[in-house]
């Protein structure tokens, strides 16, 4: 859906435990010169949003239907802050300043299960009310009874590894957990889901109840949840139900138009975060396509807007028009998203690694890279980026394509499994069966290698890279057969293969964006991606190998752990990871300050931004 580049992950694992810290994200150009002039209060920032889509869905307990992971810290992300951030000066790390409560003290009880205490900060919902840990409880409560329709939820992750909360104080709860976990993995992945709500306006069943503690019941939980889940999908009235003014984090929404998808934010005077908003209004622009985007950053009526790749040679005359340039690196992975939908009638095929492996080798990963990311791309061959091309967080394996480009490689592997290789036309099982030399289980005799590609053409890179998919895999005779969408419907569609669906419209989904590293999994531990059941597994990956790496990420103190995980990943190819692009090539007026350094995570932060006055 977007695209970007992730930028610097470490792993450094520490004599005693496994710690996993992410380091070394930043920009990939020099940093702009120094402001000068005098910064001025106020002003208007226009900022150019997703092309193709806006925001859908506000309360942030999301559910799968409606969670768009790129828009999340561009919309809601903007009025209620997890409890904990990740991201700081351009890199992936823990931001303690920026989260709502002290880093959590971990013990260990008599059991053997991890124990956080977790101290809140003095914070401030807009009114001027602290926030407390009856707003945590509030979020845990209507989370307890609707896990199902959480987005992040993980089966036997948060909240099922929760044996117990307890809230001592109005500033301190602690979470006891189920077995022992890793600290890093906790605070990364797991207490970043809690996000604080606000108790003494939103606990409520209908719009004419007053507040109480119907959540403290199971019935009550229910019901205050699908009242603010049907209030969140009234989109018309965003700007004006009271509900969503109560925010604690800096911004209040003004407008929303939800037919164009403009959007219009003003500051929250209550706000208690380290920097207070200078601006007087923040306004993120809608565009259908990125060419009508550029068009209005030529013209100078955009303040943060962005250079599609296909644009780069316009950069100097943009700089002479009062720009300044900068790439926006962010930590991501995506490529070919693959369904394993039991309805899918091509999930045989795409369970046959040595498919996936040809597929693989019909993509010049290095091709992609400069003709159509002019460089400014990077590739990881599995879920753990490698920014840059060095960054240290991957295996040397993970780095080099394990599947290199070659068509007589892609052709040997089909025939050598029993299908007659058609090139340009169309490649079909021969030999039906699972013994060695045969198409695999599942698999008809003179069943077509044929299959769906879902994909969007409205960014250019994505219209490129459909049309090379296609051209390219016919070279063994695999028939793509082209399902377009506008980006805005990608998501809606993704959802018709997941179970209990009972027909399937795609088989392949070329998503440069599937998983953006970040809220509520910063650390590319794999279980929110490729977890059994897991809501953000639409293509419903699932195997027991793999469940056992990916458990080891979240408990192993071994350094293995990590590299054993990323390897199964990369030789197994459950999806066909692409090289990244830069997320954004962005123009920033030259006297908007404090948009740099820009947060791999796509997290925005407008209260930092000010303009000056020369």
């Amino acid at each position: 859906m977007r695209i970007r580049q992730r930028l610097g992950q470490r792993w450094l694992i520490g004599a005693t435990a496994a710690v996993l810290l992410l380091t070394s994200c930043g920009q990939t150009t020099a940093p702009p010169p120094s402001a000068t002039g005098k910064p001025v209060k106020g002003g208007t920032a226009i900022m150019a949003g997703y092309v193709g889509e806006g925001p859908s869905y506000l309360f942030p307990l999301y559910s799968a239907s409606y969670w768009d992971v790129g828009f999340v810290p561009w919309f809601s992300y903007l009025m209620w802050r997890p409890l904990y951030v990740w991201g700081k000066n351009g890199q992936t790390v823990f931001n303690d300043s920026r989260s709502l409560a002290y880093p959590p003290v971990f013990s260990t009880n008599s059991s053997g299960d991890t124990v956080a205490t977790i101290t809140l900060k003095h914070w401030d919902w807009a009114g001027g009310r602290p926030v407390t840990t009856r707003d945590v409880q509030f979020w845990m409560n209507l989370l307890e009874q609707e896990k199902n329709n959480w987005a992040a939820y993980v089966p036997g992750k948060f909240p099922d590894n929760v044996k117990s909360v307890q809230y001592p104080s109005a500033t301190k709860f602690i979470v006891t957990f189920n077995a022992a976990y890793s600290h890093l993995w906790l605070l990364g992945n797991q207490l970043t889901q809690i996000t604080p709500i606000p108790q003494f306006a939103w606990d409520k069943t209908s719009a004419s109840s007053r507040v109480g503690n119907y959540d403290m019941t199971p019935a009550g939980a229910r019901a205050v949840y699908n009242y603010l889940n049907g209030q969140a999908k009234t989109t018309s009235t965003y700007a004006t139900n009271p509900l969503w003014q109560v925010v604690d984090s800096a911004w209040q929404i003004s407008s929303y138009d939800p037919t164009t998808n403009y959007v219009a934010f003003r500051p929250n005077p209550n706000y208690s975060g380290p920097t207070k908003p200078k601006l007087s209004h923040l306004v993120i622009e809608p565009f259908t396509k990125d060419s009508a985007e550029f068009n209005a950053l030529e013209s100078g009526t955009l303040s943060y807007g962005y250079v599609p790749l296909t644009d780069v040679s316009a950069i100097p005359g943009l700089k002479a028009k009062g720009y300044k340039i900068a790439y926006w690196p962010q930590a991501s992975w995506g490529g070919i998203l693959i369904s394993y939908a039991p309805k899918n009638p091509a999930t045989p095929i795409l369970k046959q690694l040595y498919v996936r492996a040809a597929m693989t080798h019909l993509l010049d990963m290095k091709a992609i890279l400069k003709d159509f990311e002019h460089n400014l791309g990077s590739y990881a061959a599995g879920p753990v980026p490698n920014p840059g091309g060095h960054a240290p967080g991957t295996t040397a394996y993970e780095r080099t394509d394990p599947y290199p480009y070659s068509v007589s490689a892609a052709k040997q592997l089909l025939s050598s499994h029993g299908w007659k290789v058609v090139p340009n036309g169309t490649t079909t099982c021969q030999h039906p069966g699972t013994g060695p030399g045969e198409c695999g289980a599942g698999i008809t005799q003179g069943q077509p290698l044929t299959l769906n590609l879902l994909s969007n053409t409205e960014t250019t890179l994505n219209a490129q890279l459909t049309d090379y998919i296609k051209s390219n895999f016919s070279l063994a005779g695999i028939t793509i057969n082209l399902h377009l969408a506008t980006i805005g419907n990608m998501t809606s569609i993704q959802g018709t293969c997941i179970s209990p669906a009972t027909t399937c419209s795609w088989n392949l989904n070329l998503d440069l964006e599937f998983w953006p590293l970040g809220w509520p999994g910063w650390l590319a531990t794999g279980g929110e991606m490729f977890g059994c059941g897991a809501g953000g597994n639409p293509g419903e990956y699932c195997n027991p190998t793999e469940t056992r790496l990916v458990n080891l990420t979240h408990t192993s103190s071994s350094a293995s752990a990590m590299d054993n995980y990323q390897n199964y990943f990369a030789k197994q190819q459950p999806d066909i990871f692409l090289p990244m692009p830069v997320f954004r090539i962005s123009a920033i007026k030259d006297n908007l300050q404090g948009v740099t350094p820009q947060d791999p995570y796509l997290g925005l932060y407008p209260e930092d931004w000010y303009y000056t006055k020369k």
